[in-house]
């Protein structure tokens, strides 16, 4: 191959690679719960905000009561995963979001993330945690739920549930070039500095043979269940025009991007596979997230506590959903 050809090769397959971090376009509908306002406490936790994306870091929570922590992917912000919070919200629970720089490391970022769930445990020993994170969400989250990390962190929550979704526990494919060392040395550090500029810091721990990828690692004790929800996105659909056509796949990460042996067969993991464009499975501003709430229901994560009939609470699910809105992915 030629070296003009081969440079141009790399920084396609990275620009590519760029698309494996992505999530759902903006999402503005909102519903109100009834909250019994002199139960509240408000925290301030790094990182952790309600998920309106309003620049207010104050937390409001009921400390009785179970609280879930979303972590979005890549290119993102806590803001996008405002109406998934408020579906809990339908269901009479309380739900914040993780915000952090996608491009740092993953291990950093995720220490982040440990950091503020010791945080929320030191303020409410006994409140029950359940992490839920999307795409590269999910590395995030399950990394911070391990032990023996290298920043000496653990989580130290008497009872968390994991949920992660469309994650690439396999290390994604496209980015293979940014792992490979002799390649690196023969670029001149091109490939390095490519890979960079696309992904951030994190660039050598998404290929598929990254140490992050092959040494996952153990989660603690105290995480009760894993539920991994995988998604096959072959003939999927982002975006269609106005003739019904498909003019944007939502085809992201293949199952075996998200299938790795050592993470599948960890203690007290359930995996679930269902038919789901990437950012379809967490709602992409136009369809319910039937399939995700579902799921959710049926592991118990999500318990329906409300008194509103199932006609009703369809119509407001329904209701969270119906303003589409323009990505800027």
């Amino acid at each position: 191959m030629k070296q003009k050809d081969f440079f141009l090769y790399v920084i396609m397959s990275v620009l590519l690679g760029i698309q494996g971090c992505t999530s759902p376009s903006d999402i503005k509908q909102n519903v109100s719960t009834s909250e019994n306002a002199h139960t509240k406490q408000t925290l301030q936790i790094s990182g952790l905000k309600h998920c309106n994306n309003e620049g207010n870091d104050s937390i409001h929570l009921n400390p009785d009561e179970p609280l879930t922590i979303i972590v979005h992917g890549c290119f993102s912000s806590a803001g996008r995963f405002q109406t998934l919070a408020d579906v809990y919200g339908l269901y009479d629970q309380q739900a914040i979001c993780f915000e952090y720089d996608d491009r740092k490391s993953l291990e950093e970022t995720s220490g982040e993330l440990a950091t503020a769930l010791n945080q929320l445990s030191t303020q409410n020993p006994n409140q029950d945690l359940h992490v839920i994170g999307h795409s590269q969400g999910g590395l995030v989250a399950r990394r911070a739920l391990t032990s023996e990390r290298e920043d000496q962190q653990m989580v130290t929550a008497k009872k968390v549930q994991l949920t992660t979704v469309s994650s690439p526990f396999n290390g994604i494919e496209i980015s293979s070039h940014c792992g490979i060392t002799p390649l690196r040395i023969l670029s001149l550090g091109i490939v390095d500095l490519i890979c960079y500029a696309v992904t951030g810091e994190k660039y050598q721990q998404i290929p598929p043979n990254a140490d992050f990828i092959e040494q996952p690692g153990e989660l603690v004790a105290s995480v009760l269940q894993h539920l991994i929800v995988k998604t096959d996105e072959r003939n999927s659909c982002r975006k269609e025009n106005d003739k019904g056509e498909c003019i944007e796949d939502d085809y992201v990460f293949s199952v075996n991007e998200q299938s790795n042996n050592q993470v599948d067969d960890g203690v007290n993991t359930d995996l679930v596979t269902v038919k789901a464009g990437h950012v379809e499975i967490v709602g992409n501003g136009e369809s319910v997230p039937t399939d995700l709430i579902n799921i959710l229901k049926q592991q118990k994560v999500l318990v329906d506590k409300s008194d509103i009939n199932q006609q009703e609470q369809a119509r407001l699910l329904q209701l969270l959903y119906s303003t589409p809105q323009e990505s800027n992915l």
